[in-house]
């Protein structure tokens, strides 16, 4: 009786212990798959197409791992402690190149035709836009005199191909810097007359007015090698890794009637990182610091209401 019953005891064991075999076979074949399908971009944009960014799709994955792990900012980065003298900005308020901005004082919450669409109802009224693109020509003359070469991104180069200006809802600019001229950007910014850089050493800076902290522009910087150039802070990195091709040398576009510098391939970019035909509403107000509720529709249903370019109709 004892032997049968060791002797179906060591026939379960053989069997587990074949089943375990059997599933860590199965589980090493799976793993060894997923890992080798990770450098297979097809293959790894399949399996992580939710949560894999848009602009990584194309990229190798070596390339995203040294982006990744291996990219640092230089060490140090405080804001300026003395300016070497404070210099006045060459813009004012009546610089001729404010004359062409857009504004958009006829469109109201009365005009929308459906609820959605007041989320996308201008952000800026006229003065405070006045005052960012004020900013701007203000931070663009002084790196052109240092000759510091940025160009804009991201929700700015949207601005520059489908509104030839600012987002209508939108309340900020996005300009890059390479990393090698922070210390230049630093001396630069943090001395001109009645406008503040707020430094931080993740390399994201924001540039306004002394008096009034909004709106502002964002300063982000990256660094590159032969084929991409990628931004420094790690959150920026999900929507700026360019191949360097389609950057330089940097082209021009038009924004709110000013010419900007741009990427030499700007839709080719912005359609690699973006839906274009897709309008975004905000995601905060930065001026309250105040969530708001992200709503996204074609772009051509809101047609009435503002111009658009590069746009294709969608029912």
């Amino acid at each position: 009786m004892t032997n049968k019953l060791l002797s179906s005891s060591n026939s379960r064991c053989k069997m587990l212990l074949k089943r375990l075999h059997y599933a860590f076979k199965v589980f090493l074949f799976i793993f060894m798959f997923l890992l080798l399908s990770m450098f297979i971009p097809l293959l790894r944009n399949t399996f992580l197409y939710p949560v894999w960014p848009k602009p990584w799709r194309h990229i190798g994955t070596v390339d995203l791992l040294m982006m990744e792990f291996f990219t640092e900012g230089p060490q140090n980065v405080a804001s300026l402690n003395q300016c070497p003298a404070i210099v006045s900005p060459n813009v004012s308020q009546s610089d001729p190149r404010l004359l062409n901005i857009q504004t958009y004082d006829e469109i109201s919450e009365d005009r929308i035709r459906y609820g959605e669409h007041k989320h996308f109802l201008p952000l800026l009224n006229e003065e405070k836009k006045r005052r960012l693109v004020q900013t701007y020509l203000v931070l663009s003359d002084a790196l052109n005199r240092r000759g510091v070469q940025f160009f804009l991104r991201a929700g700015t180069l949207i601005g520059v191909l489908r509104h030839r200006g600012l987002i209508p809802w939108d309340d900020d600019m996005d300009i890059a810097i390479h990393v090698k001229d922070w210390m230049t950007v630093r001396e630069v910014l943090s001395c001109i007359e009645g406008y503040v850089l707020k430094v931080d050493p993740i390399m994201h800076w924001k540039f306004f007015v002394n008096t009034s902290w909004y709106p502002f522009i964002d300063i982000f910087f990256y660094t590159g090698n032969d084929e991409y150039v990628w931004a420094i802070t790690d959150y920026t990195r999900r929507t700026m890794v360019l191949e360097i091709s389609h950057v330089f040398p940097l082209s021009t576009g038009v924004f709110e009637g000013i010419e900007v510098p741009t990427p030499k391939d700007t839709e080719i970019i912005l359609r690699k990182q973006y839906d274009l035909d897709t309008c975004v509403s905000r995601s905060s107000n930065h001026e309250t610091s105040q969530p708001l509720p992200e709503v996204d529709l074609p772009c051509s249903s809101l047609f009435y209401l503002y111009d658009m370019f590069h746009v294709n109709y969608v029912e």
